[in-house]
């Protein structure tokens, strides 16, 4: 700072000179360092030193003239930036001294922060970045002439050769600066030498000093000092010789390289000095990413705010504004700077800030590129990035942008009064500063001030801010905020004193607030992090190919990242954390955005967000957050996280990857908001646009008049309207916009030239008057703080006046939350609920039309066609299908978790603001969702409650998401928080740099791998970690203790008990972080991968990406078609394990035959047997018993969609993996239509590419289900045709909190209460619905039970009505009976109770194995159960269904036992049947069991293993032993046979031709079967349709019928068998298969049929008659016929000798058999039957004659060849 000549300071009137450790030269008369005008103030004696004091400032201290005491004091103080530098400034006396200076100068600041010893000079803190560097211009050699010699410089690297010095060891030095005489070319001077040059940048100027040149002859080595002064129009420039003292070369050098590339970024307003804006939070640093515009499809620019762009590849690095083309086609070359950081001006007009950088590229030969970039202020939640204006301009060289940010608001300059003030969006908070603060001069003055508090410890009471002992003032301080964010309190002074001021100074560093300087003056400065502001980050980068993406819909709210060891991470993205949430409630340090929670509780600062997010070439986003809290050991620098998003087609839970010995933290986060979005821009009409999905109405703002007033001229604008002008000036007859000044009014823009539309940068409204000659565009922001509309003029350029219009009919809906809240201990995630791609659809039946309801989870409504016409923005919406009117019943409100409460053991979401009340006009509607913690996979849906009632929808939503989620837990083999360990059980190997990895997941230790021997310590888990060093060390890293803790999509797991870490503190033991991780796109062989070690407690960490831990997908499985809506999410069954096989058309290519198909409705399967994880198709090819390929043949997306003519319903499961031709991609169709029952679907088609099923199903077919009068407690429902009792209930009374309620059945006398008699559900006197007036129905796959006519109540429109009671009886296998549950959402006049129960489920009683499919119910009799007898037991059972009550063994029993003594125990309930195939030995293992709540040792388990025989023959069970309470038991039947162990047997055609050549065939007889006893008649006639029967009617004498059913009784009869038949042959028998249409009365969609078993039986008489062996619950009749015939030997049925003759017979027999008699379980025909109908796995019949000839059911058959069975040959369907 020595200075040649001196420096001016003025102080009151007098004039004062001095000079820095030298004395003054420039003033005539005063010897001196410090001279008053021409006398000697203070002098430089040889104890003058510069001093450090304490707080770090730098001071000298001048004697006075006599050499003796303090003549004057200098203090020199670092600026917090080199904008706040002051020059010397006289202040108050004070250490003895008679003058005391304060001097803030650069070069008081530490010298690593301002110099650098090569070209470049890079500085945040202080706002410094340049570059010398392209001075170098390879090795060039600048010139510079001086009057007497010649000069020689060299930059950066380059270097003068021919005056360089030779060093020691014969080397030439490396010489910059030369001096030269131009007549003596000997003479040559080094000036100054590389190694030894220094630039520093101080006070604004540029400085390079060139040092240990050659020595002079004063004995000072030469050296050179060049000052750079920036001038953008000079290019490289030249050196100037200025001249030299005491052998120091003085130059001075004008160059653009030499321009500060970081600008000051406050401005005061020109027209009103009061508004002060900054900028700098939008300074992006050099090293990071740039704010980004797309220019178009091709373009984009990187945009800076006074600075240059950084490091942006191939920009100029001076550039402001740079221009490059995107794609991997962009040429490097075509780039162009399009304005210069330096060359930034500041300007304003109106409301308007704009930013213009001149100086660009050239554009043409005029002139060069230049930008201006338009500001307006906006609130921090609205604020939108630079955007390009693209209206057309004549100018192509100038670019000009508009941004809206809450840096262009005015900084504030009045605080709140309660320590806090807001500024630019951000409210900086003191109140964290309770304690006293105190500060000291040199001169040990103590000051001690609390500007949030009354001092604890002050001078008087009250207190705020003494001076020692003396108050200065006790008043609340006075906040305003200064440039760059300096935030002040100024105290009013008590009377007399001097007042005070605290300066709150941002400082990141700063571990807790500490005062900086309190010299001379009562002005404090406090360092402290609550004075940071917080930085913009871009919320909508765009990466260097174009891509463009939207991280807004996470901003405002706190997200959260767990780990196994209880830590807790909370961050945020583009914003700042919320602290007024309890978890994060008293995170220190101010605008943070990331806080960690330690298992104690403690708050830890983890950052501040200090740049844009990063997007690397792999496309996933980073934030990255620095200066946190110190960390504690490492480098001790501070805390970093860096937070990695990936695009991710289902959200998951953030996840704590790491944290290393540095305290830098890890977290990724796998979502669809890190996936690029679809750029939008769209034309509106109306006065309405839609964009992105979302209709925005500017209708109401027509009739609103805008004015706004800038210059003395008043604008009035109309939106969508003429404006609204005082006085209708001519010129504005049909003017939108309107321009009045005085008695002039000129138009600027016409009404009808209007045009709506949106952009990147919002919603924009253009009007042109005739010729366009004016034009006026308005700019639409949001303003989401209240309900006013406001209009702002932005800028007139002479052609186009813009305006801004803030308004909150442009905000656009919250699209997501939050998902995730704490209560208590407790936290719930509901955001697997959250549908992405459709929305939960409800109904309620009403009249004159049914009422539908769209929902959604955390989510805004997805626009799909039904919810096209909801308002925008809401999260649920009613649709009156009468009025065909939507109604918004609330919406998302914030995307904060807020909207989540807990009510008792409830959650529920609340939506609020929704449409006007319709019974209250001064109300919105909202929306209640209730949410039940259910256990176990299932669909979720969303059920409504009734009509509004309180302005208030209910609905109720019962999920596993609704429970907590799970705490770590201990960890074993088998099933760790609901995951399978074991499909990992084997040894994986995953490296490092240093080490190998062993882990091993269940496999015994004998089979770990050969160099694994120290780590063989026999654990089930564990990591061995080996050295790759030579040594090859072993060492426990972590093992065999485990817990684990499951989150949202992810699982972790902590490995303990490791070896001891060697340079951890106390014994420490090692222990390993395992994080499986949801990756959609995971392999199913992925592998886990080594992250990083924390040396400072031997914690390894390790990544593994898993698709089975991606959440099961689930879509909502309803869908409207022709006004009905649809249900198909009980085609996923539990008792089916979630999913179907399909079956494959013989249409399809033969490649496809040999495999099989799993199908999942609506959502991916949560089975184990469903290996494609996350799928919801799956195809499985077997190669052999080890090698099962599973391929994912398509994944939940979308739900259900209504298409086609004629319309029928499909849903379309889209996959990620190309088909062989590289350009499509996988996927999944199918479609479902109607028919009966519940059929299984059928892969019809295949092109390797789009797989197409085809699925009947009675669930498609128009509903049946309206709620109808229900006599008795029997319903069939209609969706699958099976019958429920809900009986089993009835008669008991069951408590569901204060309520007391019955089953189809009134409270006795002593349970009423004082309720009325008849009633069924009473609380509190009062009935909620009487038993006489009850209805049973069913409501998508749910069982309803609806009470009526309870008491009188008054509803909310003022009528009355009567109460009444909903019980929702739901399937849970696992819940036995059962308890009715009160769900407390349910409105005025209506209760409702949920009632999970396993009595309602409803079983197939069959099992589906790879197509195959094995029914039970052919081992099950209509008529009487098997018995077995056994080991002194004798066992009842039936496989099917429950025990009829005359066998003693309670209700839903369906296996007893009677032991010796007469005891009769159940020891199996029917709900618990659990079948599965074993193909390892080919059986079939169905298991049940009984469970005795009260007496648990009465508990049983039966096991019956079913085997295949080969034959047709039944069977029957055997006992095998009892082990403890299980009782095993044996079954050979064909019932267990695969359709694949059924071969053709040659024999049976032969067989069929023996019975051909019967002389008496029985083909040709009619018989009546009967008895003394029966109930039934059955009339048989196989040769001919039956005819001439006296008491048959009509029904069965139709021409068609060959077996009736008749009953005299009641003269009832039926067709059970047409004459059309089907024959299949085996080698001892041949079925008969004939149908009827007749439906069957218990399962309406079936028809009757009859089938016919002829057997061998030598003993038979060849004129036997057939016997009635069985019914099917299905309407199956079976009959027996034994004959001899079918016993003829192979030689003699197809030799050619002559068959033995049948005697002649009677053309009609009657036989009487009693049913009640029959006990034969002869099912075989039934079983293959309907395998056959539903599965068309090759089966090993010979269909013998599929023709229907009217004359007979038998036509010739000779020499067919005999074929297999294909289910879709019309020839070959079997019934």
């Amino acid at each position: 700072m020595t200075n040649t000549t001196s420096y001016k300071v003025q102080k009151d009137s007098a004039n004062y000179t001095l000079n820095i450790c030298r004395n003054v030269t420039d003033v005539s008369g005063c010897d001196a360092a410090v001279c008053e005008g021409d006398k000697a103030v203070a002098i430089v004696t040889e104890e003058t030193v510069l001093e450090s004091a304490a707080n770090g400032d730098v001071f000298v201290k001048y004697a006075k003239p006599d050499g003796k005491d303090c003549g004057t004091k200098i203090t020199f103080k670092c600026p917090d930036s080199p904008y706040h530098a002051t020059g010397p400034v006289f202040v108050s006396p004070s250490d003895g001294c008679d003058h005391v200076i304060d001097w803030y100068t650069m070069d008081a600041c530490p010298s690593e922060d301002l110099f650098s010893s090569n070209c470049t000079l890079q500085n945040s803190k202080y706002l410094i970045d340049i570059d010398l560097t392209p001075l170098n211009n390879n090795g060039k050699v600048y010139l510079a002439s001086g009057a007497e010699f010649d000069y020689s410089i060299a930059m950066c690297g380059a270097s003068v050769q021919d005056c360089s010095l030779t060093n020691d060891d014969g080397t030439r030095g490396h010489t910059v600066a030369c001096q030269k005489k131009s007549l003596e070319s000997a003479f040559h001077k080094n000036l100054g030498m590389s190694k030894f040059t220094k630039l520093r940048f101080v006070d604004d100027a540029l400085v390079m000093t060139m040092s240990k040149g050659d020595v002079c002859s004063s004995g000072f080595q030469r050296k050179t000092i060049i000052h750079f002064h920036c001038n953008v129009t000079e290019g490289e420039g030249n050196p100037e010789y200025v001249g030299e003292t005491d052998c120091t070369y003085m130059f001075v050098w004008h160059t653009r390289y030499a321009c500060n590339r970081i600008q000051k970024c406050s401005f005061t307003n020109t027209t009103d000095p009061s508004k002060v804006y900054d900028f700098s939070s939008l300074t992006v640093a050099q090293d990071a990413t740039s704010w980004t515009v797309k220019l178009g499809e091709k373009k984009m620019a990187y945009i800076n705010i006074c600075a240059a762009v950084g490091h942006v590849a191939d920009c100029d690095p001076s550039a402001a504004v740079c221009v490059k083309e995107t794609g991997q086609s962009a040429n490097p070359s075509a780039v162009e700077n399009h304005g210069q950081a330096s060359t930034m001006k500041f300007s304003s007009e109106g409301n308007t800030i704009s930013i213009t950088y001149d100086h660009g590229s050239v554009c043409n030969t005029k002139e060069n590129h230049h930008s201006v970039i338009y500001f307006a202020c906006a609130s921090a939640d609205q604020s939108v990035g630079p955007q390009l204006r693209t209206e057309s301009s004549s100018n192509a060289c100038r670019h000009t942008y508009t941004w809206f940010t809450p840096a262009a608001c005015a900084q504030s300059t009045e605080g709140h009064g309660d320590c806090t003030i807001t500024d630019a969006g951000y409210t900086y908070d003191f109140n964290s500063l309770t304690a006293d603060l105190t500060a000291k001069t040199s001169d040990n003055t103590q000051y001690k001030f609390n500007p949030c508090s009354t001092l604890q410890d002050g001078c008087k009471d009250d207190s705020r801010f003494c001076e020692g002992n003396t108050l200065i003032s006790k008043e609340i301080p006075e906040l305003a905020v200064e440039n760059d964010h300096v935030v002040t309190a100024k105290f009013n002074p008590e009377s007399g004193n001097p007042s005070a001021t605290v300066r709150y100074i941002c400082d990141h560093t700063a571990e807790e607030p500490k005062v900086i300087t309190s010299d001379n003056s009562i002005t404090v400065e406090v360092n402290t992090t609550l004075a940071c502001a917080p930085k913009t980050v871009d919320c909508k980068p765009i990466d260097s190919l174009g891509n463009a993406y939207d991280f807004s819909g996470l901003k405002g709210t706190n997200w959260k990242a767990s780990s196994v060891d209880g830590m807790s991470y909370y961050f945020s993205i583009c914003s700042t954390l919320d602290k007024d949430l309890s978890d994060v409630k008293g995170c220190p340090g101010g605008a943070i955005s990331a806080c960690q929670r330690t298992s104690d509780g403690t708050l830890v600062n983890l950052g501040y967000a200090a740049s844009n997010p990063v997007i690397q070439s792999t496309g996933t986003v980073l934030f990255h957050y620095i200066n946190g809290k110190k960390c504690a050991h490492g480098n001790q620098t501070p805390r970093q996280t860096m937070i990695t998003l990936s695009c991710a087609q289902v959200e998951s839970q953030p996840q704590m990857i790491s944290e290393d010995l540095n305290c830098n933290y890890n977290i990724l986060w796998h979502t669809p908001k890190a996936c690029p979005v679809q750029s939008s821009s769209a034309t509106g009409e109306d006065c309405s646009i839609v964009k992105n999905e979302i209709k925005y109405d500017l209708t109401p703002l027509k009739s609103k008049p805008l004015q706004t007033v800038f210059k003395g001229t008043t604008y009035n604008v109309g939106i969508c309207s003429v404006a609204k002008v005082q006085g209708n000036p001519p010129n504005c007859a049909n003017s939108a916009v309107c321009a009045s000044s005085g008695s002039t009014s000129n138009s600027f823009g016409e009404l009808k030239k209007e045009s709506l539309y949106s952009e990147e940068g919002g919603i924009k409204l253009k009007y042109e008057t005739d010729g366009n000659s004016k034009t006026s565009i308005i700019t639409f922001t949001c303003n989401a703080e209240n309900d006013q509309t406001e209009l702002r003029f932005l800028s007139n350029d002479g052609v186009i006046v813009r305006f801004q219009v803030s308004t909150p009919y442009v905000c656009p809906p919250v699209e997501s939350a939050n998902c995730r809240r704490t209560f208590g201990d407790d936290t719930f995630d509901l955001s697997s609920l959250t549908l992405h791609g459709a929305n939960y659809i409800s109904r309620l039946r009403s009249t004159p039309g049914d009422i539908y309801y769209y929902t959604n989870i955390c989510h805004r409504l997805i626009a799909t066609t039904e919810a096209a016409g909801c308002p925008a923005g809401s999260a649920a919406c009613m649709y009156n299908s009468s009025s065909k009117q939507y109604t918004s019943l609330g919406k998302l409100t914030s995307n904060k978790p807020d909207f989540i409460h807990k009510m008792g053991s409830f959650l529920y979401l609340q939506y609020d603001n929704g449409d006007k009340c319709p019974t209250n006009n001064s109300a919105l509607l909202q929306t209640l969702i209730l949410l039940r913690c259910v256990e176990g996979p299932r669909t979720s849906r969303i059920e409504v409650g009734t009509a509004i009632k309180d302005c208030r929808q209910d609905f109720i939503l019962e999920s596993p998401a609704a429970c907590p989620v799970k705490s770590p837990v201990n960890a074993k083999c088998g099933e760790i928080a609901g995951f399978d360990t074991n499909a990992l059980k084997k040894q994986y190997r995953i490296s490092s740099e240093e080490h190998d990895y062993i882990l091993n997941f269940c496999q015994n230790s004998g089979s770990l791998d050969s160099d694994v021997k120290k780590c063989n310590n026999q654990a089930m888990f564990g990591v061995c970690q080996i050295s790759k060093s030579s040594g090859h060390e072993e060492v426990i890293a972590g093992g065999p203790q485990l817990t684990a803790m499951k989150e949202t999509s992810q699982l972790i797991f902590n490995f303990t008990g490791g070896a001891t870490c060697a340079h951890a503190t106390g014994n420490v033991e090692r222990n390993v972080v395992l994080t499986m991780f949801c990756n959609e796109y995971a392999q199913s062989d992925s592998q886990p991968q080594f992250v990083s070690e924390d040396p400072r407690d031997c914690t390894y960490y390790i990544s593994w990406p898993r698709r089975d831990l991606c959440p099961h997908r689930s879509m909502p499985c309803r869908v409207t078609m022709n006004g009905e809506l649809f249900d198909l999410s009980s085609l996923n069954r539990a008792d089916k394990d979630y999913f179907t096989y399909a079956t494959v058309s013989s249409s399809v290519d033969e490649k496809y035959q040999g495999k099989y198909y799993q199908l999942s409705v609506c959502s991916a399967a949560p089975s184990k047997n469903f290996k494609c994880a996350g799928a919801a198709v799956c195809e499985v090819t077997e190669k052999d018993s080890e090698h099962v390929i599973h391929k994912s043949l398509g994944y939940p997306d979308d739900s259900p969609t209504v298409t086609g003519d004629p319309q029928h319903i499909e849903i379309i499961y889209p996959t990620q993996t190309y088909c062989d031709d590289k350009k499509s991609k996988i996927r999944s169709v199918i479609k479902f239509t109607c028919g009966s029952g519940m059929n299984d679907p059928e892969l019809v088609s295949s092109d390797g590419c789009t797989y197409e099923f085809k699925w009947e199903t009675s669930l498609v077919c128009p509903s049946t289900s309206k709620p109808t009068p229900t006599s008795g407690c029997v319903f069939t429902k209609p969706s699958i045709n099976k019958i429920v009792d809900l009986s089993i209930f009835t008669n008991k009374l069951y408590k569901a909190g204060d309520y007391s309620l019955k089953v189809c059945s009134s409270l006795s006398e002593s349970e009423l209460s004082g309720c009325p008699a008849g009633t069924a559900v009473c609380k509190g006197a009062v009935s909620f619905g009487s038993a006489a007036e009850y209805k049973i129905y069913e409501e998508f796959g749910n069982i309803r039970l609806e009470y009526d006519n309870g008491e009188s109540c008054r509803e909310d429109d003022g009528s009355s009505g009567n109460r009444k009671s909903i019980i929702e009886f739901r399937c849970n296998k696992t819940a036995g009976e059962g308890q009715p549950i009160y769900l407390p959402t349910s409105p005025r006049c209506v209760d409702r109770f949920s009632w999970e129960t396993s009595y309602i489920c409803v079983e197939d009683c069959e099992l589906n194995y790879k197509g195959n499919v094995f029914n039970f119910q052919h081992l099950s009799s209509v008529y009487k159960p098997v018995t077995v007898t056994a080991d002194g037991y004798e066992f009842t059972m039936d496989l099917c269904k429950s025990l009829k009550a005359e066998h003693k063994c309670g209700n839903y029993t369906n296996i007893c036992a009677k032991s010796s003594d007469g005891t009769i125990y159940p020891i199996a309930l029917t709900n618990t049947f659990e079948p599965q195939y074993q193909p390892e030995n080919k059986t079939v293992l169905l298991k049940y069991s009984y469970s005795d709540e009260k007496s648990p040792a009465n508990n049983k388990q039966v096991n019956i293993r079913l085997v295949c025989n080969g034959t047709l023959d039944t069977g029957s069970p055997t006992f095998v032993s009892k082990t403890g309470s299980t009782y095993n038991f044996k079954w050979v039947t064909y019932v267990a046979c695969l359709d694949e162990d059924l071969h053709e047997v040659p024999l049976g055609f032969n067989l069929f031709k023996t019975l051909l050549q019967s002389t008496n065939p029985p083909f040709s007889r009619s018989v009546v079967i009967t008895g003394d006893q029966t109930e039934y008649k059955y009339y048989i006639s196989l040769g001919a349709p039956l005819h001439d029967i006296p008491e048959l009617s009509q029904e069965c004498l139709d021409g068609n019928t060959t077996v009736c059913q008749y009953k005299h009784e009641n003269t009832f009869e039926r067709s059970i068998g047409a004459q059309a038949a089907k024959y299949y042959a085996n080698e001892k028998q041949l079925q008969m298969i004939i149908s009827s249409k007749s439906k069957c009365g218990r399962v309406g969609s079936d028809t009757v049929t009859s089938l016919i078993n002829f057997k061998c039986d030598s003993s038979a008489s060849e004129d036997s008659l057939p016997v009635n062996t069985n019914e099917m619950a299905s309407c199956r009749y079976l009959f027996e016929w034994n004959l001899p015939q079918l016993c003829e030997p192979l030689s003699s049925a197809a030799g050619g000798t002559q068959s033995k003759r049948l005697s002649p017979g009677v053309t009609a027999v009657i036989v009487i058999i009693v049913l009640a008699s029959v006990i034969s379980l002869a099912t075989v025909i039934v079983c293959r039957l309907k395998r056959r109908r539903r599965y068309n796995g090759p089966v090993g019949y010979d269909p013998l004659s599929t023709d229907d000839d009217t004359t007979g059911l038998i036509t010739a058959v000779k020499g067919r060849a005999p074929r297999l069975y294909h289910d879709d040959d019309d020839d070959d369907l079997l019934i």
